[in-house]
């Protein structure tokens, strides 16, 4: 290797995973941290640590003087952008390369060739590569998108004309939303990639996310990695990607892969790429090329035995292309999931906390792990809430799949919310097994409350009796409510529990003549989700229950016309109680019957005319002013956290009584953001 030093210009797991190709060819890596980031999982594995700045990416990761500066200071002979942050930045690869350093990736030219989507469909267009009708044109005047909306049809898709990652796109149903999401996506643009300006497609009913993997040396030879289906995504955001796809023939792999190299070629394009498509009806169109190495690139190193990071840094270097086209084919089948600080039951907002709990499964044949934390680390507001990638392959998509489902049963992971759950409903749907799938699939079939192993409500009532069963206060009818969280009902006692980081109400009430049995009835937001006997059974202490401190016991739960439930229930070193159930620990607690905590399953409402801030994050924009009078669904306020946006609007029509924050201030999860009067 000509350059012996790597500055890694980003973070997380594409950092982690770029610094372990480093060390397997011999390459000192370097990495780069924010104030949030001191303690990260990049800085332990990289060879060299320095530091950046705050941590907002603004003042850190988007700081490409800085970044260069720190290269030269540490006398790096390369910088790898990773993906997201400067990757995509024609500006920032040219300062690169004026300051004498390599950069892993396509030239400048070619990012700013096809960086652009608008040029890029243009080029396309010229390659006669078919694409998707809408309007890519320099007029961005309100009136002239108003025309062309109108043209092509609704209902359109706003996109953003710089980046990717979904960032900067909005699906617009009528005219009468197309300003407000014209509006929107023009500021998620500008603050994820300095660029405001978007195009407009029509926006496809059942479409398949497909993209085709290119590579390609300084010396005009390129080829392809086949292809991958991405069709998986929340919020235009993949979840989920496979190599191949299942829908692709091997006609239509030749006819994809076709179309992507003219593209590729008309670009002039070098190192990794990808070209992305939207298949629908047996029908392909150009969607755009992302100009770097994609987050899903591990499937398509599974699927073909090969390293992407390791060849980019080879082309980078100097080489020439080693593979033929003849030399590339499927291997077997691969699967990757993206493990997310995230909630779906919350429409998939993320989360943050420190992870208290991580018990993953080791790498071997056919598993795959690629981190970006580790136990003891935090997830903070500021960057996207990726935890890791999990990657399975086999001779197979069956194979493959079962890997995966293993992988996600034997996953264990606690102190902050995540998508695990959702990931192991989505890999056991039958439609996904089926592979029939579109961009749609998680909207068609997902609904909160769908993914749990086993039913929430069965685990509220098997929680609620075994504190009740250990609390000797509670029990104890002379002294029962004083100094703890339960408290006197009409028939029984009362409490607030919270599992998986929802806040529901509990009510029991003895069966005369059935000892050890209590009839339960679990409430969340004045719904009832059980109503149900729940049974106390202790056991002896076996070898095999030696993980619990304290007598193990089971949970017995009865529901008409339904199995019976059982479960474990036990405490941890420091007194938690938890129930298990299929070898996966939910962590119970009681919170006090007045407290003030927050209740998290609610989105934006804390009473009638308190709305509340559903994520931890920054206060964007303010659209209303005390005072003002406002009508049902209209935007108030916009959060925005970890690269994304959310918007809070009136629940009803009122008038608003008090804004309780500027815009740029920080807010949590549950900060009253605006106080309504209804009319």
């Amino acid at each position: 290797m000509p350059f012996q030093k790597l500055l890694i210009a980003n973070r997380g797991e594409i950092a982690v995973r770029v610094a372990r190709a480093c060390a397997e060819l011999g390459i000192k890596s370097v990495a780069v941290y924010s104030e949030a980031d001191r303690d990260a999982l990049q800085v332990r594995v990289c060879d060299e640590a320095y530091f950046i700045g705050r941590s907002p990416a603004t003042e850190s990761y988007l700081r490409g003087d800085v970044i260069i500066e720190v290269a030269r200071r540490a006398g790096c002979d390369a910088i790898h952008p990773g993906f997201g942050f400067l990757s995509e930045n024609a500006g920032f690869a040219r300062a690169v390369v004026e300051a004498g350093l390599t950069w892993v990736g396509p030239t400048p030219e070619a990012i700013t060739l096809m960086g652009s989507k608008i040029e890029a469909k243009r080029i396309a267009e010229r390659a006669g590569v078919p694409i998707v009708p809408g309007y890519f044109g320099d007029d961005q005047s309100p009136g002239k998108l108003h025309t062309e909306a109108e043209r092509i049809g609704f209902p359109v898709l706003i996109k953003a004309s710089a980046g990717g990652g979904g960032k900067g796109m909005r699906v617009v149903e009528h005219i009468a939303h197309l300003e407000e999401g014209v509006d929107a996506a023009r500021r998620e643009a500008l603050a994820a990639f300095g660029d405001g300006s978007i195009m407009i497609e029509k926006y496809l009913s059942e479409p398949r996310h497909i993209e085709v993997q290119v590579l390609g040396d300084n010396y005009g030879k390129i080829i392809h990695l086949g292809e991958r289906e991405c069709s998986i995504q929340r919020r235009h955001q993949k979840v989920l990607e496979e190599s191949p796809s299942p829908a692709v023939s091997a006609l239509l792999r030749e006819r994809l892969t076709r179309a992507a190299l003219s593209l590729a070629r008309a670009a002039g394009y070098t190192n990794a790429g990808t070209v992305e498509f939207i298949l629908q009806d047996g029908e392909f169109y150009f969607l755009e090329m992302n100009t770097r190495l994609q987050v899903e690139h591990t499937v398509t190193e599974e699927a073909l035995d090969i390293d992407m990071v390791a060849a980019q840094l080879r082309i980078a270097s100097g080489e020439h292309l080693w593979l033929e086209q003849e030399d590339i084919e499927f291997v077997g089948h691969a699967v990757e999931v993206r493990l997310y600080a995230e909630d779906p039951e919350r429409g998939f907002l993320p989360s943050t906390g420190k992870i208290t709990q991580l018990n993953a499964p080791h790498e071997e044949e056919g598993v795959r792990i690629d981190p970006g934390v580790s136990l003891g680390d935090t997830i903070t507001a500021f960057y996207d809430p990726m935890i890791a990638k999990l990657i399975t392959s086999g001779e197979s998509r069956n194979d493959a799949l079962r890997r995966m489902r293993e992988v996600l049963g034997g996953l264990e992971i606690a102190g902050v919310t995540t998508n695990l759950d959702f990931l192991r409903w989505l890999v056991g749907h039958p439609q996904f097994e089926l592979g029939n799938l579109s961009t749609r699939f998680i909207e068609k079939y997902y609904r909160p409350g769908a993914f749990p192993l086993a039913p929430i409500p069965v685990l509220l009532g098997g929680a609620a009796v075994q504190l009740l069963s250990n609390d000797p206060d509670a029990r104890d009818s002379a002294y029962p409510w004083a100094g703890n969280a339960w408290r006197v009902a009409n028939q029984g006692l009362q409490a607030s529990l919270v599992v998986e980081g929802h806040t529901y109400d509990a009510a029991l009430s003895s069966i005369p003549g059935a000892p050890s049995c209590w009839a339960v009835t679990i409430n969340q937001a004045g719904s009832q989700l059980l109503d149900a006997v729940v049974r106390l059974v202790v056991r002896p202490q076996t070898e095999e229950s030696q993980v619990f401190d304290g007598s193990p016991s089971i949970v017995q739960v009865e529901l008409p016309d339904e199995p019976l439930y059982s479960m474990e229930y036990g405490w941890g070193e420091d007194g938690s109680p938890f129930i298990v159930w299929e070898k996966r620990e939910y962590w119970v607690r009681l919170t006090l019957p007045l407290s003030t905590e927050r209740m998290n399953t609610s989105l934006q409402l804390r009473g009638e005319n308190s709305l509340e801030s559903p994520m931890p994050g920054k206060v964007l924009k303010l659209l209303v002013a005390d005072g003002a009078d406002v009508i049902a669904e209209q935007p108030l306020v916009i959060i925005e956290a970890m690269k994304m946006e959310f918007t809070v609007r009136a629940p009803h029509d009122g008038r608003v009584a008090s804004v309780k924050y500027r815009e740029g201030d920080q807010v949590a999860v549950g900060d009253v953001l605006v106080e309504l009067e209804k009319e």
